[in-house]
Parts: C-alpha cells; structure tokens; sequence
C-alpha cells in the first residue's frame, strides 16, 4: 500500500482536498457526508484485502479505493475541526448590548474652598488694549485690569495725581493703590513717559505713597485665610532676615518696591527662598502679592536663582548703575 501511495501521490492529495472542503462544509452546517456509510464500507473493502478474499487485479483497485477514502476521510476530519473551531469563536463574543434605561442625571459635585474664595473675587484679568505708540516708551507697562475690583481707589489722593491722570491712569487698567505699590523701576520709567513727565514719579514717590495708602491689610497675609489664597502656602517661610541681612529682592526683574514689601511681610526675605520654591508655592507667591500677569513668579524664579548664586542678571545690572548714578 505504500508504494501506492507513492505512485498516486497527486490523486491522494486531491482526495484531501475535497474531504477538507465537504468536512468544513458539513461542520458550518452544510451538505454532511455519509461519514457512517463511509466507514463501513472502508472497513469492508479493508476485510476483503486483509483476509484475502480477494487477489490480483481487484485487490490492486481495492487498496486503491482505500487509500483515497482514507485522504478523503482525514480532509473531513481536518476541515470539521477546522469549522467547529470557527463557529465557537461567536460563543466568545460579548453578548449584544442592552436597551439602556435613561438614568438621571449625576449631582454637580460641591464646590472646594478654593472655587468657592475664587468665585469670590474678580475672575482673571483679560488683557489690556495696546497704546499708541507702546513699544516706542522706555521700560515696561505695568499690568492692568479691565475693571476695578470693587470699588475702585481713590488715585487723587496721592501727591501728584489730579483728576485727567487719574483717568489716563485707569485707562490704563490702574485702579488701585496694590496696583502702583506694585510698579518696578521699568514701570515707573514706562507710565512717566507715557504721562509726558518723567522723573516726576520718582520724585513725588507715587510708588511710596500708594503703599501707604493700601494700608497694612494689603500687606499683612496673616488676615488672608491660607485657603483663600492660591496655591500652596510655602514652607520655608522666615520670621525675619537671616542675620538681620536680607537680600535686595528689588534686583529680581518685577519686584517693586511694593512687592518687595509683601514678600518680607510674607516671609521671604533672600533669593535662595524663591529659588527653591514648587509651582504650587509660586502661585501662592504671585496670588498674594496681586501680581497679575501669568508666569511672573516663575519669572522671579529663574532670576532669583541666579542671583542666589551670586550671578547678575540684566534688569539687576542695570538697576544697580541706576542707583549708583543717584548716589553721585
């Protein structure tokens, strides 16, 4: 028989192939060979040529009657195996989906403290419109806001400021005392050339005075309730100056002389401390000196690092040869 199987090696593999397509085909639910008459017959033929009842010629055509239902009988098996295998993967499927009751609707959570002290306050300041001529003045406009907090300052109270400065000075978003107790040297230099005076508020000390007249509450954090504030509340907060030496803070590009006030006031008093601060400590540092630009206190950071490390900075050069100028 084996060397039948070599001589119609071609005829054999044919019979395969139409067993494996009739055995998919019955086991996806097709036409389904006679498998049971099959067998019995095989094992029919297989008795005649085993007991030799039968020999020569016809025993030749048996075997080889045999061979071919023998691949034909192993393509069934296969192509069965091979349908039954596919028909079980929509078993595995997920079942198909629900009609979905309408569920009520989910309760708005509470709001935090911080929503709610945040609620309580003016929402953050959209940009100011540019001036004509803007980027012609020295030095840098100081932020503003669109409107008052509350109830705007009174500006005339300050020595130098009458009613038609007044309203340029709102024009430009400046509405309250923090605001100008707030002013760099930049600042000052900018708002005295866009008034068409400069000097003047250097010498009439507009930043002095409108420190004075925020009051100590616009300085003291202590009245602030930390949860009001933004941000974390820093934790290297000093009760006064290592060896009663603190450093100029004024030499950081943005710290006035205001801001410089309520940073002492808050506990900062060297560079070293901004320098080591979070993300979430700078925004507390920004929110509490009412620094109203966004990234301002990472930009003190970065300046504040240098000069931790006994570096110079730009704005801390120049500022440096402007008061050795006044001193001469």
């Amino acid at each position: 028989m084996l060397y039948l199987a070599t001589q119609f090696a071609w005829f054999l593999f044919a019979a395969f192939a139409v067993g494996l397509v009739f055995g998919w085909l019955s086991g996806r639910g097709g036409p389904r060979g006679p498998v049971a008459g099959l067998a019995i017959l095989w094992a029919a033929l297989a008795g005649l040529v085993w007991f030799r009842l039968v020999n020569d010629q016809a025993a030749f055509w048996i075997e080889t009657a045999l061979l071919y239902l023998l691949a034909y009988a192993g393509g069934c098996l296969i192509g069965s195996l091979f349908a039954s295998e596919g028909e079980a993967l929509p078993a595995l499927a997920a079942p198909a989906p629900r009609l979905a009751l309408p569920q009520p609707a989910p309760a708005l959570p509470a709001p935090s403290v911080q929503a709610v002290a945040a609620g309580s306050q003016a929402a953050e300041p959209a940009l100011m419109p540019r001036v004509e001529g803007e980027d012609a003045l020295a030095g840098k406009r100081p932020a503003g806001l669109p409107v008052a907090r509350g109830v705007a300052d009174n500006l005339k109270l300050i020595k130098g400021i009458g009613p038609q400065n007044e309203g340029r000075l709102q024009a430009l978003g400046i509405w309250h005392f923090s605001q100008i107790a707030a002013w760099t040297q930049e600042n000052v230099e900018w708002v005295g050339a866009y008034l068409a005076f400069p000097g003047r508020i250097e010498r009439e000390e507009w930043v002095k005075q409108a420190a004075a007249l925020a009051g100590p509450a616009a300085d003291a954090p202590a009245a602030v309730p930390v949860a009001v504030l933004e941000g974390k509340r820093p934790g290297n907060l000093l009760p006064a100056a290592r060896g009663g030496k603190p450093d100029d803070l004024g030499l950081i590009d943005g710290v006035g002389p205001g801001i410089a006030e309520k940073l002492n006031a808050l506990g900062i008093w060297h560079f070293d401390q901004i320098a080591v601060l979070g993300s979430e400590e700078l925004r507390f540092l920004a929110h509490h000196t009412d620094a109203l630009e966004r990234d301002v206190a990472e930009r003190w950071q970065a300046e504040a690092k240098i000069l931790a490390a006994g570096g110079q900075t730009e704005h801390s050069r120049a500022a440096k040869g402007k008061r050795g100028k006044r001193k001469r």
